[in-house]
């Protein structure tokens, strides 16, 4: 097995002083870890769009010079009154074979109990649809690294799922099949077995918490993300991971129950009552899962999976700034600045000259140096207060504001009745 070293403890009479140094001996040689790469690492995107838009035609060519590829939304699966229909993207397949793009295809299925057996409708409609999604592709001439099964089996229903997905397999041969899985699974007795029916699997470490109940507010935990490779390595299967770079909303009912996200593409009309959360991905965090990676991971890792390339009319995702930096290891850059502009009156703005979207929970304090009168205005979202020789403008309580890299946000105005020379502070809300 590797990485793991047997250790034989001999049957010898020894003194108290010999027998502790042998036990620490042997203790270090067990706990020694199991051997890890180093390196870069392949990294690909997830392009999850339906609507196949001039930006994000735009985001798929940009992803063919930053990344080892991409997996891109080939179609949904929902369930309307218990019958599956499917839902197709409008893929741009003549851009893909003209730009020869390196990509997989993806199917993303809404939960639902799977039966057991390979005869159900259910199944059948899966697979068709499946076949369908790459005979597709076929017919343009885009040849697919892989065929991708995004579906939240119910972890009850594994063994099911595992009997379906070696019929969807055989149906799609020779295309590899990779499913994407949850962390939970990982301990289930049927997890090794359901990996084994495809040619590879994607391990998601990010999520919406299904309950209001859970503390944290990142959609990505650092710290658990480790322990489930490690653990998912142990198994000795090599695997892909799945990294965010987006954040959303959640609504819960009144009970704490999830009833619905909101992402760029997705705005759910949430009934009276729904307590709204935001979910975010620390963009800090990422870059050191990366370097640690780099530095040293288990061999069965074999690639990080953003989701989701970053596109240019997407609100509530990386730009490729933020992507790039975090792809290489580093942190990105977080700077915010103070902009005046004209002489009377000055206009004020924070620019965001850093790498990473800034939350502006901040206030600007203008200062200047004389007996001037000095008048004021803020603009919507923004407060301003006036004391003798300076001007404090805060953002509105509750009114959350968000600046991408590059992104500038006018904040007021000054007028004065004599020239000043003004000083900018910018300092965060306590």
């Amino acid at each position: 097995m590797n990485g793991v070293i047997q250790c034989r403890i001999f049957k010898r009479t020894l003194n108290v002083g010999t027998t502790l140094i042998v036990s620490a001996f042997l203790l270090a040689a067990c706990d020694r870890s199991a051997p890890k790469v180093t390196g870069p690492l392949r990294q690909r995107g997830y392009l999850w769009q339906r609507d196949w838009t001039p930006a994000v035609i735009d985001a798929v060519v940009t992803a063919q010079h930053r990344l080892g590829g991409i997996v891109l939304l080939g179609g949904e699966i929902d369930w309307i009154e218990k019958r599956p229909s499917l839902i197709s993207t409008n893929v741009d397949w003549e851009m893909l074979r003209s730009r020869q793009i390196q990509c997989g295809l993806a199917l993303r299925i809404a939960p639902f109990a799977v039966a057991p057996g390979q005869d159900d409708n259910n199944t059948r409609f899966v697979i068709d649809a499946a076949h369908s999604l790459v005979d597709i592709a076929a017919s343009h001439g885009v040849v697919l690294s892989e065929f991708q099964i995004d579906f939240d089996c119910p972890q009850k229903n594994l063994a099911a799922y595992r009997v379906w997905l070696r019929a969807l397999r055989q149906a799609l041969h020779p295309v590899r099949l990779v499913l994407t899985t949850l962390p939970a699974w990982l301990d289930d007795p049927e997890f090794v077995p359901l990996v084994r029916e495809a040619d590879g699997y994607v391990l998601q470490v990010h999520s919406v918490p299904i309950s209001d109940a859970n503390d944290r507010r990142n959609l990505c935990d650092a710290r658990s993300a480790r322990t489930w490779v490690k653990r998912a390595a142990h198994l000795g299967i090599p695997f892909s991971v799945a990294l965010p770079t987006y954040r959303c909303a959640a609504g819960y009912d009144p009970s704490g129950e999830l009833l619905s996200v909101a992402m760029d593409s997705v705005q759910p009309a949430w009934p009276a009552g729904t307590r709204v959360l935001e979910f975010e991905t620390n963009a800090d965090d990422m870059a050191m899962l990366v370097k640690e990676w780099q530095q040293a991971r288990p061999p069965q890792l074999q690639e990080i999976i953003w989701y989701r390339l970053p596109v240019a009319t997407d609100v509530r995702n990386w730009r490729w700034t933020t992507l790039s930096a975090v792809m290489s290891g580093r942190k990105p850059l977080h700077r915010l600045e103070v902009l005046q502009q004209g002489e009377n009156p000055i206009d004020l703005s924070i620019v965001n000259t850093g790498e990473a979207e800034e939350e502006l929970d901040s206030a600007v304090t203008a200062i200047w140096n004389s007996a001037a009168t000095v008048t004021a205005d803020a603009l919507t979202g923004w407060t301003v207060d006036i004391t003798h020789g300076q001007a404090i403008f805060r953002n509105t309580n509750g009114h959350q504001m968000r600046l991408a890299p590059g992104g500038k946000r006018q904040i007021g105005w000054l007028r004065y009745e004599q020239p000043v020379t003004l000083q900018l502070k910018l300092a965060r809300n306590e």
